[in-house]
């Protein structure tokens, strides 16, 4: 196994370069209020896309290993009461992908595994072996939210360095507003140095976990998988959206070779 060290003076630096507010951007998780509660949904480069509950995220894509501040989360102009606040909670502890399904890292109490320290500015939050408060921060003033938190995934007791592998957070968020319902689980697929087909096994997992009916590979909603969605995806290649079926922030081999795998009709 490869140990990276962390570089601290980029690692500061990158903990404090977050804007409070920016366009929208493919990737991030869009927010809104619907039904009485928070809803997430995916932000393409079209906009504001489908209803989701499972994210892709990737430690070092900053250049800083081990820590990642995407996805960001965004909510348009309006979306949320000025004055109030959001924020997360963790929903459990910080889970691995073992090969078969995902497992706590920290079976004999919050400190005995990774976990997973989620941060904004001087706010911070640590998961633990059960559910955790986060931390929640201003709706801007136009009632939109835009807020990239810094995610860093810290090593096992005793470790010099997290353990490469494909890690589950599992994040509840919240509004301060009253008459705002928090959202359903929100899952953070995490990829930490991993094989991309460790990444893909872990995505579909979850999916599965949270959507057991759906067809993912079925782009076009006719209940199976074929050539239209074929081309579906092709057109998409080396974007982000649907047709990113493993959720990895692109279109790749590996999510054509999920749809080839899932050809003909929908179970």
């Amino acid at each position: 196994m490869i140990r990276r060290p962390i570089d601290l003076a980029t690692a500061a630096m990158a903990l404090t370069a977050c804007p409070a507010a920016l366009a929208q951007h493919a990737g991030d998780i869009g927010l809104r209020v619907a039904g009485g509660r928070i809803v997430t949904t995916e932000i393409t480069g079209g906009g504001y896309g489908d209803d989701r509950r499972i994210f892709g995220a990737t430690f070092g894509d900053t250049g800083v290993a081990w820590f990642t501040s995407n996805p960001g989360f965004d909510a348009m102009s309006g979306a949320f009461p000025a004055g109030s606040r959001l924020g997360f909670r963790f929903a459990g502890p910080l889970l691995a992908w073992d090969g078969d399904s995902f497992e706590p890292t920290s079976p004999n109490g919050a400190l005995a595994g990774e976990r997973l320290r989620i941060s904004f500015l001087t706010a911070s939050a640590t998961s633990g072996a059960g559910p955790v408060n986060g931390f929640d921060l201003a709706v801007q003033p136009d009632g939109g939210w835009h807020r990239h938190l810094n995610m860093t995934l810290q090593a096992a007791t005793g470790a010099a360095a997290p353990e490469a592998g494909v890690y589950l957070a599992r994040l509840e968020l919240y509004s301060t507003a009253a008459g705002i319902g928090a959202s359903e689980e929100t899952w953070l697929v995490m990829n930490a140095n991993a094989a991309p087909a460790d990444v893909a096994a872990a995505f579909a997992a979850a999916e599965a976990a949270l959507n057991p009916p759906a067809c993912r590979a079925d782009l076009d909603g006719d209940g199976q998988v074929s050539g239209a969605d074929l081309g579906t995806l092709l057109g998409n290649w080396g974007m982000p959206g649907a047709s990113d079926l493993d959720g990895d922030g692109q279109v790749t081999g590996a999510d054509l070779g999920a749809l080839l795998g899932a050809w003909g009709a929908c179970p």
